[in-house]
């Protein structure tokens, strides 16, 4: 480091060492646009800077923002103002408040814990400030504590060696943050047992996370032997027809990926690319892979500011940052498609409860079955509402609450046969394929309501927060139409008729004559269907096997029409 001689000096050492010959510490100004926190309030803004000369820290400088009202300020109140909203900051004073005795700043999120002890030396050093206006044109000094700071001035306020009068410019300057902000978010990741696209063969495993200006997605990448991030993104390339990288003069400039025809995932114009192995900076596409990495490269839009630093050595302002975007991982594009939720037509409801115009589904998803109801109403209607207006009518069908939450959906087949939740599984809800309030749910005409617990889903997301995963479920499972309860003759029977019914080995059904092509169909009670018949157009009637049931209440389907069956032998 190159140790330079400081201009102004305080009242105590003005008189120590006049005669000694100093010249101005290389330090660069360090613009308002680049303060990330101003302290104080009014129109008039200086920017005050400290570096500390720290044997473990190494030589940094601290940047803050102070405002005011009025043409000028003491330096004395600058320096109380920040002070005072600044606990990291402790100004250590003389007796009567006219010159510095030291500065300490401890700051965890920095690794910081600094003093202006001079490296090898016994005792506080002096500190000195160099004062530039907004020109950047030096200014003089009528003492520490007695010089007035107009609008735009910039103060360098650093510790020298009272045996050499040197001091050494910071390696690196960092704009002070708010102390009182709010945490920043933490950086994320995906966990290799969720990634579901795995590029290449081998023993060892890494991960790639790309993140966009709004999108971060995700895959896998074995392999054996020595590899670098440039050898995986090649090869992901290789296996990924959606997914490219282009190279630039100075590296890798973009990486795209194809959603979809005329949906392509690539960087902001005057964007770049920042990679980090692990959480940490890395060598970009000569980062060497080890077995479980965790490679990130994201683009600034897509995070938050976590610091801003000037290095010295490169004359350079950096700025770093945090990218808490949530991860997906992206699906194997030679994989079959992930499957599409179950769901039922309203035409196809066996079983109506309640009156009005409006309509809505629901289906009700256990783990191995999936039975729906249909639900009519006037007004405004939750689904809470409609399941109780369910319960009361269907005594096969009820439900129990956990406090606020629902407990439980019970449904009983026959004695014998009831279905309920899996033990310590639960149950989430949706609003035509949305996840929606529960019981609270709003519903409206033509709604689909569905009731599933996940033991009856397909994962098909998954992400992190907090510290816990969260997974999104599809459940694809054939959603059959419970049909009408005992009790309840028929239902738009009035076109169907049977013969003989109750019926044993064979049930004749007669009905008006068929437009098109269709089935003639018969349910079980849970909604299943046990048998079927195709029927012709023109046909009026059709015999239907029963002699492999078992004896019981069915309802019968054609057409749009229905009516109850019993099989008795």
């Amino acid at each position: 480091m190159v140790k330079k001689l400081l201009v102004f000096a305080c009242g105590l050492l003005l008189a120590a060492g006049a005669s000694a010959q100093w010249e101005p510490v290389v330090n660069p100004t360090v613009p308002q646009n680049m303060i990330r926190h101003w302290t104080g309030t009014g129109e008039s803004k200086a920017v005050i800077c400290i570096t500390w000369n720290d044997a473990v820290a190494g030589n940094v400088g601290l940047a803050w923002g102070v405002q005011w009202n009025g043409t000028t300020a003491l330096m004395r109140d600058l320096m109380d103002t920040i002070a005072a909203y600044d606990s990291r900051l402790t100004v250590t004073w003389n007796s009567t408040h006219t010159y510095i005795n030291n500065l300490t700043y401890v700051d965890t999120t920095l690794g910081l814990n600094i003093t202006g002890v001079v490296d090898g030396m016994s005792g506080v050093a002096w500190w000195m400030y160099n004062w530039k206006d907004a020109s950047d044109v030096d200014k003089p000094s009528a003492g520490v504590m007695g010089d007035n700071v107009a609008d735009g001035d910039f103060v360098d306020w650093l510790p020298m060696d009272p045996e050499t009068y040197e001091t050494e410019a910071a390696d690196i300057i960092y704009p002070a943050t708010d102390p009182n902000a709010a945490l920043l978010p933490a950086a994320s990741t995906i966990a290799a047992s969720d990634i579901r696209y795995w590029v290449g063969t081998g023993a060892k495993q890494a991960v790639l996370a790309v993140n966009w200006a709004d999108t971060a997605l995700a895959w896998g990448y074995r392999f054996d032997g020595d590899k670098s991030v440039s050898d995986m993104l090649n090869a992901i390339a290789a296996d990924d027809p959606r997914f490219s990288i282009e190279m630039g003069a100075y590296g890798l400039d973009d990486i795209v990926f194809v959603v979809a025809e005329g949906d392509t995932l690539r960087k902001q114009a005057y964007s770049w690319w920042e990679s980090t192995n692990n959480g940490t900076t890395d060598a970009g596409m000569g980062q060497p892979l080890a077995d479980g990495d965790f490679e990130k490269w994201a683009e600034p839009a897509a995070g938050v500011e976590a610091s801003v630093m000037y290095l010295a050595s490169y004359s350079y302002w950096m700025t770093t940052y945090v990218y808490p975007m949530e991860i997906h991982a992206v699906n194997d594009p030679n994989a079959a498609p992930l499957p599409e939720e179950g769901t039922i037509a309203a035409s196809d409801i066996l079983y109506w409860v309640g009156n009005g115009a409006n309509r809505v589904v629901m289906a009700v998803n256990w783990a191995d079955t999936a039975l729906a109801w249909g639900y009519r109403f006037d007004g405004e209607k939750t689904v809470a509402d409609m399941m109780d207006d369910i319960a009361e009518a269907d005594n096969r069908f009820n439900y129990t609450m956990d406090g606020a939450y629902l407990g439980d959906i019970v449904f009983i087949v026959a004695p014998g046969d009831t279905l309920r939740k899996q033990a310590y599984s639960w149950w989430e809800s949706k609003n035509n394929g949305v996840s929606d309030m529960g019981m609270a749910q709003p519903l409206a005409d033509g709604d689909f309501e569905k009731w599933a617990e996940p033991a009856a889903g397909v994962v098909v997301d998954s992400s992190e927060y907090d510290g816990y995963w969260y997974y999104t479920y599809v459940y694809p499972m054939e959603v059959h139409p419970v049909s009408v309860p005992v009790g309840i003759a028929e239902v738009n029977s009035v076109n169907v008729s049977l013969y003989p019914n109750p019926a044993a080995v064979l049930l004749n059904v007669t009905f008006e004559p068929l437009e098109a092509n269709s089935e003639v169909e018969l349910f079980d009670m849970a909604g299943r269907r046990v048998a079927a018949r195709p029927v012709a157009a023109g046909t009026s009637s059709v015999q239907l096997p029963v002699s492999q049931l078992n004896e019981g209440v069915y309802v019968l389907r054609v057409a749009g029409a229905a009516a109850r069956v019993v099989v008795s032998r």
